[in-house]
């Protein structure tokens, strides 16, 4: 019983003397630095870097789609391959508000990416609709897009879960 006392009371001073003379933290700036954490570092991006397999998840969005019903909230989620080549396919399930869900849609398309990390990315689905979002590199392991058509407002985000 004695030596346990000793132990922690020894551990008290310890601890008390490091605070006492100032000990830094494990990490002294915990703080988030965007230029610390972005991808790749001073080479920019490349279509090499981002091919692989990844998955999406998008927010809800508001969709004027031709075959849907109008004003209605929209969203997914899904898969997508991109190759080293630049070109993309996947699949996704889709919710319209009050009205549908349909699972498995395909869909193929092309990717640009551009040295600074943003890029497009092109597709048609197998319900006959084609898009065109801008994409950003944000780490090795995720995007985020943005639909360019005024009428169908989404974003989403993307997640790496794959080499290629």
């Amino acid at each position: 019983m004695k030596t346990t006392k000793n132990i922690l009371v020894a551990c008290a001073i310890a601890s008390l003397c490091g605070t006492a003379v100032g000990a830094e933290p494990a990490a002294t700036d915990e703080s988030y630095r965007a230029h610390e954490q972005s991808f790749p570092g001073r080479h920019g991006c490349s279509l090499r870097n981002v091919a692989g397999k990844w998955l999406f998840a998008t927010s809800i969005g508001r969709q004027m789609l031709p075959d849907f019903p109008p004003d209605k909230d929209i969203t997914a989620l899904g898969t997508m391959v991109i190759k080293r080549d630049g070109s993309l396919s996947g699949t996704f399930d889709v919710t319209v508000e009050d009205t549908f869900f349909v699972p498995g849609v395909g869909y193929t398309g092309s990717v640009v990416i551009n040295s600074d990390c943003t890029g497009t990315l092109t597709f048609v689905t197998e319900l006959g609709s084609t898009r065109i979002d801008s994409i950003a590199v944000v780490g090795f392991s995720e995007m985020l897009g943005m639909s360019q058509d005024t009428a169908n407002l989404w974003t989403y985000q993307v997640r790496r879960v794959g080499r290629y």
